[in-house]
């Protein structure tokens, strides 16, 4: 796949179409700061599915469309197009040229075209991926980015190997079907819940399914039973409603009567109510007559206010203006003396300005005549000052050709020296390299001979040191072995010797005498006297239980020493063995029966407990098998591991206790635990012993493997190589040198001669320019004499006239003012005159307005007297009407109350009838209900039954009382769910529904986990193959771009989880310690980083890449080893370089140069290097 094209249009500052070819090798774009070049490699990773607006440079979206500049207006489309060249099918797509667009309009819209078809972003990445193209890979490498990959910001290096590694897919998948997984699990805890809830409902409905059972048998013996009290009932229904009928009647015939009269007395009543209404609409018409008499009388009233204050306004006006009338004429008069005063000062000043005229007009004339003189003698020094300067700039001119001349002969010469001396320098030093070169090669051959030797060894060595390691292995699973079986006897050990300083499972009153300082402590118990194999221990523990916590005393007084110790103390009872009194005495052996072995030859005691052992075990023997009990002959016979003990007459046993047989011969057992530990803890250090010597062997192996040894001599032929190499370039570069130099130093002799020829004519030139400059000198100091003798005569006559001039514009000034004086005082007589007319005129006015309001007032007066007359007879009237309208309003009270009182009568009467009509309404009711009861609880209806006779004799009360029980009982069933037999078969189905569900999920469940594990094995593998392939890689370019002497190394920081574990560089450059890339020197940093993008490329080459100015921190030295390395990986990929270096410059095949001719918009320049090479 190769890049062909890209095509931009109103994108950034590119407002015009432009279209960039790429080169299939190198193609270079180059500009000054601030032109445009950055924009280009934003366009492409736009236009591939770029989504962060910071890694375009922008700030919205709207800014990525070109936004105009002063002569351009701005665009309203940002348009990209790519063109690819799919040669290789790399692309998943049948057509052999792709052309991706991308659209952004202003107003928001935006669209992505596949071969002008129109597609989604998805598509876009979907058709790149595992191409090595996309936003986040090593396809577009920015100078940032390098930075990015040094830091590892956001986990770049990995994100690059998984790209090389083509592992996107997978971790698509991955992501996929976890996002399935988690979908998969919620479906499943929610089918849980639901499962859980079912089944809660699922017991419900069945125990209500049970219950709705029980209900309808009991229901259908109620049914029968309300059925016969119905028909029993229905008997007394017809007298009761007999009776209440004939009541109804008679009290319906009394409010019939009741009504008659009132309505006759109502009648009446109205007649006087439309008379009373009459007189009472008479008194409201005179009432509002009067309120509207009072409203005039009060509105007289306010006009008179006003026109009083209006009066009293007026009467002040007239005062103000008369006030000011009489001030006025005084000031007219005092202005117009000023005014006469004023004129007679502008006469006399305007005589002084004429004199002052005249004399500047004879100064003028003078200043005139002298000033020509002054610019004859100032021409004519110019003209010889002109003419000296351009005699000098000549002479100047011929000095500095001579002198150049000069120069350039004697570095001719030297130059001509100094490549004589550096060739015949270079003769020797081509002996030399070639004396170093046939030396460097036998000093090689032998090294490679040394190599192979110390090589043999080595392996022979290896195998010596993986023998060494097989056995020393065996020792430590042994060692590992005896020191837990030294360790268990430590616990055991540490145990007992807890348990006997506790002495646990003793009474209080041993543990008290154990203590006590009075009393002899040699005594010892007796658990303490006896030792027992381990195998017999709980069978002879088991005999001698009763025994155990005896002490062992000398005699009698030790013994009651104690007793009377343990009596004062309050501490119990304990038992003792008289040891004098048990060796006065003979142990007898007693009979041993067949297939038993004696309990004194299982047992360790010291001598001279030796007769209290005979006593207490020298008549029991311990059986292996239950054969022995059959004929014991007196003898006590115990099972060897404690589960029975058989006397003369008794047997007792059982099970054994887990810690039985722990407490006889604690002391012993002790001792002989410590005697093991020392025993075990020999072993041990034996075999911590071997193991220290054959590790000490495979120490000897090592250090006599050479391994450093070996890499010394590969390090020493690899400098040997380099040396050669480099003996062999400097050889070539100083042979090229040799002819370059011989070709330099014939131009160097040409060059020579024709200099020393071209000089000679200079130098006579330059004589004559010098005498011509001394006579033009002489000249030029008598002119500049002259003339300033002139101008001093000039500045003396120009001053005086500067001076009257001056007088001249101050007296003019000054008349100026007195006349602006003037204009103003006028200006102000004339207002005044003016203001003295109109406030004259306005006085005349007021004192008209005055004598009119005064008449006015007077006629309001008057007519407000004759209103306050007519309210007064209104008001007198209008008081006796009321009084008539509330007499005839009582009267109308009083038949009123009587009317209501027959009212009265006739509620009751209807009240009454209500009763008669509820008591028919109850029996009605009682008979609707039995008939509604029958009808809602059992389906019947009652006219079905009304006919029926009854079908028993049972009284109607024993009939209550089995209906009443029934019911009861129903009610004590509680609510009864009617559908609850049906909805639990509905819900069982619903389960078994569901269980098979979750059955299918977490089916799935299992799949999409396998699948997560076969995708995540997958990447892992490919990542690792990957990284394994970077690191070998990356190991030859490094070497490459810096030394061979050089080392790096890629780490995995976490290889136990190979899905997220983060990649160091190390670099450990010539004579350095090995550091971290972020603790490299600037330059290091950015070649180590440049050096791993190379290894990820070597991978998987992407069809094209992009560097923007990745080579600004380098030095000219890498820059070269930088170019060279493009050079040769431009043979498979397009490189796209954005740069500011010139060397960089010189690799490209094609250079675009970027330039901003018109303030912000880009132009493109092209330049193909092989056509400029070729002409």
């Amino acid at each position: 796949m190769r890049l062909k094209s890209l095509e931009i249009k109103g994108f950034k500052s590119f407002a015009d179409k432009t279209i960039v070819n790429f080169d299939e090798n190198i193609t270079g774009i180059v500009g000054p700061n601030g032109c445009g070049k950055s924009n280009i490699v934003d366009s492409i990773r736009w236009v591939i599915g770029e989504q962060k607006i910071s890694q375009l440079r922008s700030e919205n979206l709207e800014s990525l469309v070109f936004n105009g500049s002063k002569t351009r207006s701005a665009s309203g489309l940002a348009e990209v197009s790519l063109t690819f060249e799919n040669t290789r099918n790399l692309l998943p797509t049948e057509f052999s040229t792709i052309t991706v667009t991308r659209k952004f309009y202003k107003n928001g819209d935006s669209e992505y075209r596949l071969n002008d078809v129109q597609c989604r972003l998805k598509d876009i990445q979907n058709l790149f991926m595992d191409t090595g193209i996309s936003t986040d890979s090593y396809a577009i490498i920015e100078l940032g980015m390098v930075d990015d990959l040094i830091k590892d910001k956001d986990n770049s290096r990995r994100r690059m190997l998984e790209q090389a590694a083509g592992i996107s897919i997978y971790k698509t998948r991955k992501k996929e079907a976890k996002q399935k997984l988690d979908a998969t699990e919620q479906d499943l805890n929610r089918i849980e819940d639901l499962l859980f809830e079912i089944n809660n409902q699922l017991k419900t409905l069945e125990n209500q399914a049970k219950k709705a059972e029980k209900y309808y048998e009991i229901k259908k013996d109620y049914r029968e039973i309300s059925i016969e009290l119905a028909k029993a009932a229905l008997e007394g229904f017809n007298l009761t409603f007999k009776d209440l009928n004939e009541k109804h009647e008679t009290e319906t015939d009394r409010r019939i009567a009741l009504e008659a009269d009132i309505a006759t007395r109502e009648a009446g009543l109205e007649q006087e109510r439309v008379g009373f209404i009459e007189r009472e609409k008479a008194l409201h018409s005179m009432q509002q007559s009067f309120n509207e008499l009072v409203q005039q009388v009060r509105t007289k009233e306010n006009e008179k206010s006003l026109a009083s204050q209006r009066l009293e306004h007026l009467k002040e006006r007239s005062t103000g203006l008369q006030d000011f009338l009489a001030k006025a004429g005084g000031q007219i008069t005092g202005i117009e003396e000023s005014i006469v005063f004023t004129e007679q000062q502008i006469k006399d000043e305007e005589g002084a300005l004429e004199g002052l005229t005249a004399q500047l007009e004879e100064y003028r004339s003078q200043v005139d005549a002298k000033r020509s003189i002054l610019d004859e003698k100032r021409t004519a020094v110019n003209d010889l000052r002109n003419s000296f300067q351009q005699v000098q700039r000549n002479q100047f001119d011929a000095e500095k050709k001579v002198a150049i001349a000069d120069t350039s002969i004697q570095n001719l010469q030297r130059a001509i020296h100094q490549i004589e001396e550096e060739r015949a320098n270079r003769d020797e030093q081509i002996q030399q390299l070639e004396v170093e070169k046939e030396n460097k090669q036998k000093e090689l051959e032998t090294r490679k001979k040394d190599l192979e030797q110390l090589q043999h060894h080595h392996n022979t060595t290896k195998e010596q040191i993986l023998q060494t390691q097989s056995v020393l292995e065996e020792l430590r699973s042994q060692l590992a072995d005896e020191s837990r079986k030294l360790d268990a006897k430590k616990n055991e050990h540490d145990l007992l010797k807890s348990l006997i300083d506790s002495m646990e499972g003793y009474p209080e009153s041993v543990k008290f005498l154990h203590k006590n300082k009075g009393w002899n402590h040699t005594a010892p118990i007796l658990s303490d006297v006896i030792y027992v194999k381990e195998e017999y221990r709980a069978a002879v523990e088991n005999v001698l239980e009763p025994y155990l916590n005896y002490y062992v005393v000398n005699n009698l007084g030790e013994g009651l020493q104690a007793v009377h110790l343990l009596d004062e103390n309050k501490k119990g009872k304990a038992n003792f063995f008289l040891l004098d009194k048990v060796n006065t005495t003979d142990g007898a052996i007693g009979y041993q029966p067949e297939g038993t072995i004696a309990a004194m030859d299982v047992i360790e005691v010291d001598a001279q407990y030796k007769k209290l052992a005979e006593q207490l075990l020298g008549n029991v023997f311990i059986a292996n098998s239950d054969i022995a009990l059959e004929s014991t002959n007196g003898a006590v016979i115990l099972e060897r591991h404690g589960k029975y003990v058989k006397g003369k007459y008794t047997l007792s046993g059982g099970s054994v206790g887990l810690f039985e047989g722990k407490k006889i011969g604690r002391a012993k057992n002790l001792e002989k635990l410590q005697e093991e530990i020392v025993a075990q803890q020999a072993v041990v250090d034996d075999l911590k012993n071997q193991i220290q010597a054959r590790h000490n062997e495979v120490i000897a192996f090592n250090q006599d493997l050479k391994e450093n040894v070996i890499k010394d001599t590969e390090r020493e032929i690899g400098q040997l190589n380099n040396q050669l190499f480099s003996v062999q370039n400097r050889l070539e570069n100083l042979v090229h040198t040799q002819n370059q130099s011989r070709t330099r130093l014939e131009d160097l002799h040409s060059q020579l001669d024709q200099t020393q020829a071209s000089i000679e004519a200079v130098r006579s030139e330059l004589s004559s320019l010098n005498e011509n400059l001394t006579q033009y000198t002489e000249g030029l100091q008598q002119a500049e004499s002259d003339y300033r003798r002139i101008e001093l005569e000039y500045n003396e006559i120009n001053t005086q006239y500067n001076n009257s001039n001056l007088n001249l514009t101050r007296q003019q000034s000054k008349i100026n003012a007195l006349k602006q004086e003037h204009q103003f005082k006028s200006n102000q007589l004339n207002d005044l005159r003016q203001q003295v007319e109109t406030n004259t005129k306005q006085l005349g006015e007021t004192t008209s307005n005055i004598e009119t309001l005064q008449e006015d007032l007077q006629g309001i007066a008057d007519a407000l007297y004759d209103l306050m007359r007519r309210r007064e007879a209104e008001e007198s009237s209008l008081n006796e009407a009321d009084q008539a309208y509330y007499n005839i309003r009582n009267q109308l009270s009083a038949k009123e109350s009587e009317l209501r009182q027959l009212v009265k009568e006739k509620d009751a009467i209807e009240q009454l009838l209500t009763a008669l009509k509820d008591k028919l309404t109850d029996v009605k009711l009682g008979l609707a209900g039995m008939k509604e009861r029958l009808h809602v609880e059992f389906r019947i209806n009652l006219e079905e039954i009304l006919d029926e006779p009854r079908t028993g004799t049972t009284p109607v009360e024993d009939l209550q009382e089995k209906a009443d029980k029934m019911k009861k009982r129903l009610e004590n069933l509680g609510e009864v769910n009617p559908t609850a037999i049906e909805a639990f078969e509905e819900m069982r189905k619903r389960y078994e529904f569901i269980v098979e569900q979750k059955n299918d999920l977490v089916t799935a469940k299992e799949s999409l986990l396998q699948t997560i594990a076969e995708v995540e094995t997958t990447a892992n593998q490919k990542f690792l193959d990957t990284f394994n392939q970077v690191r070998e890689n990356f190991h030859k370019v490094f070497k490459a771009l810096f030394t061979e002497d050089d080392q790096c190394d890629l780490i995995l920081e976490n290889p136990d989880n190979l899905a997220e574990t983060s990649i160091d560089i190390m670099a450990k450059p010539k004579g350095k310690r090995p550091a971290s890339i972020g603790q490299l020197s600037g330059g290091e940093r950015t070649l180590t980083a440049t050096a791993m993008l190379f290894a990820i490329y070597l991978i998987k080459p992407a069809p094209f890449c992009i560097l923007d100015e990745v080579d600004a921190p380098l030095d000219d030295a890498n820059v070269g080893k930088f170019t060279k390395m493009i050079r040769e990986f431009s043979q498979n990929s397009q490189f796209i370089i954005v740069t500011h270096n010139k060397t960089t410059m010189s690799t490209v095949d094609v250079i675009y140069g970027v330039t901003m001719q018109e303030p912000g918009v880009s132009k493109l320049v092209s330049v193909d290097f092989r056509n400029l090479s070729q002409n």
